[in-house]
């Protein structure tokens, strides 16, 4: 985005933390500052990127209904509470018949005013409307010190969901084993993950095309540098192929439990070239998903919703 396009600066009361942001923002000098769907942890956050400048462009302003001078217009509290959360996100209750046995529950300390602090933990299981039982989480292969009665923002992804509440522990127990008890949410927050929903990743891709002529390999390796459920944008200094043909991709990413290896197949459906400083051709790559197992869906969703919620990805 040029600075011509920055036309309007964001009035402190818009982003709101905890909530993920709707629209991509700007600095004053039209660099990327917030992806939507980023959530800001906690007041200090918001502040240090206040004081840097926050602007948006001439439609997301529009949808925003801001003046010049980044105040917003008058609007009806129809518009109002939409402009509140993000598209998509809903107030609901936590699916708990829906909950499988250990998937993963992102926990954060809400005294944090850094939003630093983050752990992963497991749902071992519960009582519909009374507690989750979660292991408790674990730093350098020991257990950490969690209090009773301690405030936690809780981010979980189930099905094509992602959900994110405020609890309580309840109860810490280490026997027969490390667990604890979280109050049942009375207000979730519910937003979908979309198919496209991309993250930035930088992982070793290696792809064969399938509609070589017989006896050539059709073999390259390149870098996925972003993904979503849908497909991957890979760098490479070698195409994959032509437009419209079909690939096998294989990768492997580093989760919490072990290494998963998926072997996609894929379309090839864009290249863009660029000549580096060095004299040679870097190509872009838009590959297309096709048919992704079960099990490898799963996986990947996960690893997504890890990305989307600020945990450390493993870069191979």
């Amino acid at each position: 985005m040029s600075t011509t396009e920055q036309v309007k600066r964001l009035p402190k009361d818009i982003i709101k933390i905890g909530i993920p942001i709707g629209y991509p923002v700007f600095d004053s000098g039209g660099q990327l500052l917030m992806q939507a769907g980023v959530v800001i942890e906690s007041e200090g956050q918001l502040e240090k990127l206040y004081e840097r400048g926050l602007y948006v462009d001439q439609k997301t302003s529009e949808m925003l209904h801001l003046k010049p001078g980044g105040k917003k217009s008058f609007v009806s509290d129809a518009i109002k509470k939409e402009d509140s959360q993000p598209e998509g996100e809903i107030v609901t209750e936590l699916p708990f018949k829906s909950l499988k046995l250990g998937e993963t529950l992102q926990i954060s300390p809400t005294s944090d005013e850094t939003g630093s602090t983050k752990y992963f933990v497991k749902f071992i299981g519960g009582i519909d409307k009374k507690s989750l039982i979660c292991t408790l989480p674990t730093i350098d292969d020991k257990v950490a010190f969690i209090k009773e009665n301690t405030g936690y923002s809780v981010r979980m992804f189930s099905g094509k969901h992602v959900f994110r509440f405020n609890t309580m522990v309840d109860a810490v127990l280490n026997r027969p084993y490390p667990h604890m008890h979280l109050k049942f949410p009375r207000e979730v927050y519910s937003n979908r993950l979309r198919k496209n929903q991309r993250v930035n990743v930088n992982i070793i891709i290696s792809m064969t095309s399938l509609d070589q002529p017989s006896g050539e390999t059709g073999k390259s390796a390149g870098r996925i540098i972003d993904m979503s459920l849908g497909g991957a944008m890979i760098e490479a200094y070698k195409t994959a192929g032509k437009v419209g043909e079909s690939l096998e991709c294989s990768f492997k990413i580093n989760m919490e439990g072990g290494e998963a290896l998926f072997v996609i197949p894929a379309i090839l459906r864009s290249i863009v070239e660029t000549k580096q400083a060095d004299g040679r051709m870097l190509y872009k790559q838009g590959i297309q998903f096709k048919e992704i197992r079960f099990q490898d869906k799963i996986v990947l969703q996960s690893y997504i919703f890890q990305a989307l919620t600020g945990e450390k990805l493993d870069e191979l």
